[in-house]
């Protein structure tokens, strides 16, 4: 039985980091998914560029439909009150949960205001409905960290929440971090032509306004553009949640109970050395090497197979 989520992404366009394009096709690209509800997590780094462009770009490859929303624009306040005028992310993220007839898996990149906005308005329905929630952001050294730093307090409060956390640190020491990188051309050269140039309008910050997005997937591809975008590394840090979540057995990751210090002061997370701390089910490398190369070589069929 497909797996209803809800995704939240800080997808922009023009691009702030084009590793979310990449994970807006890999998302499209399962079939395990039934994508209920996508929340472009705005902030106000992305007021003016929520990325639905990408979004028409994948229903029109895929010929799937997946309900978009625009999120936030303000952190969620220290007394959790939001107008009615700011829920345009917030409400699909809860009408999805009242909705499905099976629980939920809440998919997070970026921050995680709307999510947090919606648990404070309806937690007992999140207890009821949501089977797993998975937090892409943290360094598990206590170090900085780019998704925290956007709304810590969200983080923090969804960390503490009463529910099936599965925590994915970006960074972090012994394996205890999402991060991998791939050199572009590796899996784009299988994909289809759409695809392709789906990548290379984001890359390029193509303008909606000058060309098409939806006629732009069927062009030509210069060799001069695909010899400049195909050398580059792309730094990545979800595809393995998305792999765990759809149900795909892979041997280069696991899930492991750990404790984790969660300081809210400094704005950061720690594994615990002492026992102390909250548990969380945590994100783990088995193996730097065979994960990079497991996900090089899962994102590559992934595309590979988009438009199919």
């Amino acid at each position: 039985m497909p797996v209803p989520i809800i995704y939240t992404t800080d997808l922009y366009h023009p691009h702030q980091d084009p590793d979310d394009h990449f994970d807006l096709a890999t998302l499209f690209a399962m079939r395990e998914f039934d994508i209920r509800a996508i929340v472009i997590d705005r902030g106000e780094g992305g007021a003016d560029r929520p990325g639905i462009v990408a979004v028409e770009q994948m229903a029109a490859i895929t010929r799937r439909q997946a309900p978009c929303a625009l999120g936030m624009i303000q952190n969620v306040p220290w007394h959790g009150y939001i107008p009615d005028g700011e829920l345009d992310g917030v409400n699909p993220i809860i009408d999805a949960l009242r909705r499905s007839e099976q629980p939920v898996t809440i998919f997070t990149t970026g921050s995680l205001r709307d999510v947090a906005a919606a648990y404070l308005r309806e937690p007992e329905l999140f207890q009821r409905r949501v089977e797993r929630l998975y937090i892409n952001a943290g360094h598990s050294s206590g170090k900085d960290e780019w998704n925290v730093k956007l709304e810590p307090w969200a983080y923090f409060r969804m960390l503490r929440a009463h529910l099936p956390i599965y925590w994915m640190p970006c960074f972090g020491d012994g394996g205890f971090q999402t991060y991998w990188n791939f050199r572009q051309g590796d899996v784009l050269e299988r994909a289809p032509l759409a695809v392709q140039n789906y990548i290379v309008y984001a890359l390029s910050k193509t303008s909606p306004r000058e060309v098409d997005p939806i006629r732009a997937l069927e062009r030509p591809i210069p060799e001069d553009v695909k010899e400049k975008f195909w050398s580059m590394k792309r730094n990545m840090w979800c595809t393995a949640g998305f792999l765990h979540a759809a149900g795909r057995k892979n041997g280069a990751f696991s899930f492991v109970k750990k404790r984790v210090v969660l300081d809210e002061s400094a704005q950061t997370t720690t594994l615990s050395s002492n026992g102390g701390g909250l548990e969380l089910m945590t994100f783990h490398q088995e193996d730097a090497g065979a994960y990079t190369q497991s996900m090089t070589g899962a994102l590559r069929d992934l595309l590979a197979g988009l438009a199919s």
